[in-house]
């Protein structure tokens, strides 16, 4: 199957989608120009989740204003947001309707990241790894109900899509909720950026709809389609308006020269914060899923006690990755995996799951991703590996969906 470009518009079921299956993992390929594009993901998003992906009303005011916003500073996404209303037979500019939320529900995910230079790489490529972590139960039971017949947990679906442009860069990125946003991703300059959620900001202020600027899983695709760097892309992060729509987040950014930076906002919402690796010598920086600018001193970090949840164990699990960091020596792809390992959420952990794992190759371009597919005999079973390269050809062996079990959604 690989990049099947010349098919726009259809989604393939890369992994999972068995009765027994937790997850179903859908792959898209898209190329042309940005409005093409939206109307791709605009019908591979509908032709998934039916009803629940088409345009959702909207405040007329609120939505010219966010217009007008993406076309000042995002042009790509406003193209998009023009092609997904050719698809769905609405004027570019009816703002009754929100057209760019390809989306069925939101909420907030608890993830382990972490960034190694190629200065301490065995093969000399920097990496970026990444464990997405989300909740199992389903929106009913999230919201203090019971599971409902035939409704599906908010993590079941996720979407790898691979976009070329013909102007910007080509990226390929990982995501949940918004076949149009993305939780992590790298582009062909060698950009790769990941969100996770924070877990320490007080008293949360989630706007529950959209509103002008990015919000949470915007801002992925936002530094991919735009930057190449480190430098630009911390430049694009100080002009863009923010917002959440459920829960705010922080974001692990590195580039293939090996600059790196944590993006945070003041648990306030007042100021905007990088922090950089702790320790320049290596340039390495692990994330979770508190606020990094918070706790300098790994040592007066707070202890944990509670249910585990998806942002649960935050402090412990950035202190498994923080140590294993900073031992200082070469790095191999063993070891990577190996340290990613120890922090996942799998079996017999109750009420989360590692929905992915992504190991990024900065210098390629390129990412390796297994998917959370079932528990089996009290362990959680995870795909093989299926490998794709922005701007390139996705590759899992040679044919990742055929590979993988690939067939139309």
């Amino acid at each position: 199957m690989g990049s099947t470009l010349h098919n726009q518009g259809t989604a393939t079921i890369l992994s999972g989608g068995a009765t027994d299956d937790f997850t179903t993992v859908h792959y898209l390929a898209a190329a042309g120009s940005n409005r093409e594009i939206g109307r791709a993901l605009a019908a591979a998003a509908e032709s998934v989740h039916g009803d629940t992906a088409r345009p959702h009303p909207a405040d007329p005011v609120i939505e010219g204003v966010r217009r007008r916003w993406f076309a000042a500073h995002y042009p790509a996404h406003a193209e998009r947001a023009a092609g997904a209303a050719d698809h769905f037979g609405l004027a570019a500019d009816d703002h009754r309707w929100t057209v760019d939320w390809l989306n069925t529900y939101d909420l907030p995910a608890g993830c382990s990241v972490a960034f190694y230079p190629g200065t301490g790489t065995d093969d000399g490529h920097g990496r970026l790894a990444r464990n997405f972590d989300f909740p199992t139960a389903t929106l009913g039971e999230i919201l203090g109900g019971e599971h409902r017949p035939g409704e599906r947990p908010l993590g079941a679906d996720i979407w790898v899509s691979e976009l070329r442009p013909e102007a910007g860069y080509a990226s390929v990125t990982v995501g949940i909720m918004d076949v149009m946003g993305a939780m992590d991703g790298i582009n062909e300059a060698g950009l790769s950026v990941a969100l996770l959620a924070d877990n320490e900001t007080p008293d949360p202020e989630p706007t529950g709809s959209p509103r002008v600027g990015l919000a949470e899983h915007q801002v992925v695709r936002y530094l991919l389609d735009t930057c190449a760097t480190v430098a630009e892309a911390r430049e694009a992060m100080l002009m863009a308006k923010h917002y959440y729509f459920f829960t705010p987040c922080h974001y692990l950014v590195a580039d293939r020269a090996g600059a790196a930076f944590v993006w945070e906002h003041s648990p306030r919402r007042n100021q905007e914060l990088t922090v950089p690796p702790p320790d320049p010598g290596t340039g390495r920086l692990a994330c979770t899923n508190h606020l990094l600018h918070r706790w300098p001193d790994p040592s007066r970090l707070p202890s944990e006690e509670g249910p585990t949840g998806t942002a649960a164990l935050t402090y412990h699990r950035w202190t498994v990755l923080d140590q294993a960091l900073r031992t200082g020596g070469t790095v191999s792809r063993s070891d990577i995996d190996r340290h990613f390992s120890s922090v996942r959420f799998t079996a017999p952990v109750e009420g989360a799951r590692t929905f992915w794992h992504g190991l990024y190759d900065l210098d390629e371009g390129s990412v390796e991703l297994t998917f959370y597919q079932r528990d089996e005999g009290g362990e959680s079973r995870y795909s093989a590996p299926a490998r794709f390269v922005a701007g390139g050809r996705g590759a899992a062996a040679d044919e990742p969906a055929l590979a993988m079990g690939g067939r139309s959604s």
